[in-house]
């Protein structure tokens, strides 16, 4: 039986649980196996029955912290030295050499870009949809969050948008170190950034009906929704909340300051509030009101369906979670591709989009309640949901994987 070599960075819980499906639905016909640079999520890996490689270097709290400052944008160093690079693609080509897989299947692995190419082994993307070339070449980018400072809000939104989709085409933000190992290893160059989101083959976790994007390049195809559906009850107490229940998640990649303003907002509401965020409570600095019933990882696809509406964070499987529960939601993006994935919906109708620059104690009330009181973004969440239903990316993965390396 053929392998398939699976790489999430598994310091990020939507990024593993994504992977995790796909091998789930295409473990009848290849041998899967996954490799990882973190043990922060690897174990549900292992839970589902896969071998999991740990990699060097290993990764530390404090270079997982810089990972996520630098994919919120709050940060513009590079991501890994060139010697972290070097010893990342040194270790796959290695491993590659002993497991002889027939793809590599990637969510952002970056290092994967040159070692599955340096090895001549396919390398398949199972990416969302924001900030590949695809969408920008759309023009859907829209100006960061995180650059959204009071002044700025003079010039007009198209122009800052326009500016923003530009700047994504064509930047080399990030890259040096990548096209130093790439030259070392005489794979393909990498000119931009954009470049290193991109493989051999490309599998999108979004829908044409939310992108509007009909016709995808060559090598590009949409797979659908994919997100976690982790083991476990709904805790039986969440079931007697008073009403109106909001769903509360905001990811592995939580902002602490963010979290602490929307943890504290509930303070004094009518609300009762499910929230699953016990991990970034260690440091104590967050007052946890009463009415906020706090979790440790709950089975969302099961918790989702019960909330009047969700206030997430725009990581791709919470608002996946979200729409396929028929929930509106108030989305806070952390960083731009999370932004693209709430923008999504937001045109769609069924989500509201409040930019953490703009987030306070009143903003999030105030949109929490219009949400609430909106019956047409009720509707229009029931009507996504039946068109998220209609797809099975997972299954739609595998047989790509079928299709293509079987």
């Amino acid at each position: 039986m053929k392998t398939i070599l699976f790489a999430p960075e598994t310091f990020n819980i939507a990024e593993t649980t994504r992977m995790i499906e796909i091998a789930k639905a295409a473990r009848g016909h290849f041998h899967c196996e996954f490799f990882g640079y973190s043990d922060e999520y690897s174990a549900l890996i292992e839970q589902a029955g896969f071998k999991f490689h740990r990699m060097s270097p290993w990764l530390t709290k404090e270079k997982i912290e810089h990972l996520w400052k630098v994919d919120r944008m709050e940060s513009l160093a590079d991501p890994f030295t060139e010697a972290e690079l070097r010893q990342r693609v040194e270790g796959e080509i290695a491993l590659y050499r002993d497991l002889q897989p027939a793809a590599v299947v990637i969510g952002f692995t970056l290092s994967t870009v040159i070692s599955a190419r340096a090895a001549k082994i396919p390398l398949a993307y199972v990416m969302p949809f924001p900030l590949t070339r695809p969408f920008l070449d759309a023009g859907l980018a829209t100006w960061p969050d995180e650059y959204d400072f009071p002044l700025l809000r003079l010039i007009p939104r198209p122009t800052l948008n326009r500016l923003t989709n530009q700047w994504l085409r064509n930047t080399k933000l990030w890259i040096k170190p990548f096209q130093r190992v790439a030259k070392a290893y005489g794979t393909p160059p990498i000119h931009r950034l954009v470049d290193i989101y991109e493989g051999d083959y490309n599998l999108v976790t979004d829908l044409p009906d939310l992108t509007g994007v009909l016709s995808l390049p060559e090598n590009w195809r949409y797979i659908g929704p994919i997100f976690a559906h982790l083991e476990g009850d709904v805790p039986v107490e969440i079931h007697d909340l008073p009403r109106p229940l909001i769903y509360c998640a905001m990811g592995s990649s939580a902002n602490r300051s963010i979290l602490k303003t929307v943890i504290e907002s509930f303070d004094g509401t009518q609300y009762s509030v499910v929230a699953p965020i016990k991990a970034h409570l260690h440091e104590g600095n967050i007052h946890v009101p009463k009415n906020v019933h706090v979790f440790d990882w709950l089975p969302a696809h099961k918790v989702n369906p019960l909330a009047d509406i969700a206030v997430i964070h725009g990581g791709q499987g919470t608002v996946q979670t979200a729409c396929a529960s028929g929930t509106p939601f108030v989305g806070i993006g952390l960083q731009p591709e999370q932004e693209g994935n709430i923008e999504a919906i937001v045109r769609y109708g069924s989500a509201v989009r409040l930019s953490k620059r703009r987030l306070t104690r009143e903003t999030l009330l105030q949109n929490i309640e219009a949400l609430l009181q909106n019956q047409a973004a009720r509707q229009k969440a029931k009507d996504l949901q039946a068109i998220m239903n209609q797809w099975d990316g997972s299954r739609l993965a595998a047989d790509f994987l079928i299709e293509k390396f079987l």
